[in-house]
């Protein structure tokens, strides 16, 4: 998971490399569900350290994954933001309604 830039530095050094984030907190920035998330903690994609019974994905694994893997589409509805907060509530409840 660690990139480097071309002169040789780790691209996500620093105060970054011991943050960590719940999976449901990564599962928003990925626009994925939380089970998703797991399964990518699973199968390697991302990094996760447990703390009795939550899993924390770290940032720097995050990024990379995001980096690697984020679509125009996925970006566009993370982007997605309402006029107002009567349009955000009008959506809210058409997605909840199904």
């Amino acid at each position: 998971m660690d990139e480097e830039t071309p002169e040789g530095e780790r691209l996500w050094s620093g105060a970054w490399e011991e943050m960590t984030v719940p999976v449901p907190l990564a599962a928003s920035l990925l626009c994925l569900s939380p089970h998703a998330v797991g399964q990518l903690i699973e199968g390697g994609h991302l990094v996760a350290e447990r703390h009795g019974n939550y899993r924390f994905v770290t940032l720097v694994s995050l990024f990379a994954y995001r980096r690697r893997h984020w679509t125009p589409e996925q970006a566009e509805k993370y982007n997605a933001t309402p006029e107002d907060d009567t349009t955000a509530l009008d959506q809210a409840a058409e997605q909840l309604a199904g």
